[in-house]
């Protein structure tokens, strides 16, 4: 994934939204979004090696990862994927800052960045920059480590803070996650683009996640193929687990 937008307790709709974009291989094997059979979390799966990029759980537990573009830091043949780190977030109980701060001795693992959510307090996690909480606000990540203003990444912010008061702001995600821009300013496409188009290695889905103040979830995941254009949409909605949803956030 190479684009991760996040707005936390930033909306009076909405306390948690995501709007995202997975660039990969096209030629790499993903199972479609849904319910998971052996847990109650909805998200794609890597089928290669397991994980997964983007997933929230029945319980608002959410993660999401991005790789970093680190040439001189390339995976080893043996190296775990980052992608069971959202699969093991997720599908587990610990608290979002207990897990950054497990993986401060964890290695293993290619460069990433990692957003955690567990109903309550958003963290961050990586390799390359110290786990640390992310307060109220809106909050992006691509493939470097935070506080990169690339300039898709200041888009990708700005453009989901223009959309917190929305009552639908569903279109208007998948709007900003299509954009594409040439390179400017010594930056090049993959850093300028919030979508990538590209015939080996692009855009593979966008994903919006709406979770409204009475934990009701709408689960959005378009998926294109290497020339860019929509082959499938996946559209679920569900409520959370009563008690995941924190008191304070409950429409009154």
């Amino acid at each position: 994934m190479c684009i991760i937008a996040l707005a936390h307790r930033a909306s009076a709709r909405y306390p948690l939204i995501v709007a995202a974009n997975r660039d990969e291989s096209h030629a790499r094997d993903t199972l479609r979004a849904g319910w998971w059979a052996d847990a109650p979390i909805v998200g794609g799966r890597d089928a290669v090696a397991g994980g997964t990029w983007l997933a929230i759980g029945s319980d608002l537990r959410l993660a999401a990862v991005t790789n970093l573009r680190d040439p001189d830091a390339e995976p080893s043949p043996g190296a775990k994927s980052r992608g069971l780190l959202v699969s093991r977030f997720v599908s587990g109980r610990h608290a979002a800052e207990a897990f950054a701060s497990s993986l401060a001795e964890a290695g293993g693992y290619a460069p990433y960045n990692l957003l955690l959510f567990d109903g309550a307090a958003l963290h961050y996690a990586g390799n390359r920059a110290p786990a640390r909480p992310l307060g109220p606000g809106v909050h992006a990540l691509s493939n470097a480590v935070p506080g990169t203003e690339w300039p898709k990444v200041r888009r990708a912010r700005e453009g989901l803070a223009a959309v917190l008061d929305q009552a639908d702001p569903t279109d208007a995600l998948f709007a900003l996650l299509s954009e594409q821009g040439p390179p400017a300013g010594g930056f090049d496409e993959r850093q300028v683009s919030l979508f990538l188009r590209h015939p080996v290695w692009g855009t593979r889905c966008s994903t919006v996640i709406l979770v409204d103040r009475d934990g009701h979830v709408r689960f959005v995941e378009r998926s294109f193929d290497a020339a860019g254009r929509q082959v499938d949409e996946v559209g679920i909605d569900f409520t959370a687990e009563p008690a995941a949803v924190p008191a304070a956030e409950r429409a009154t």
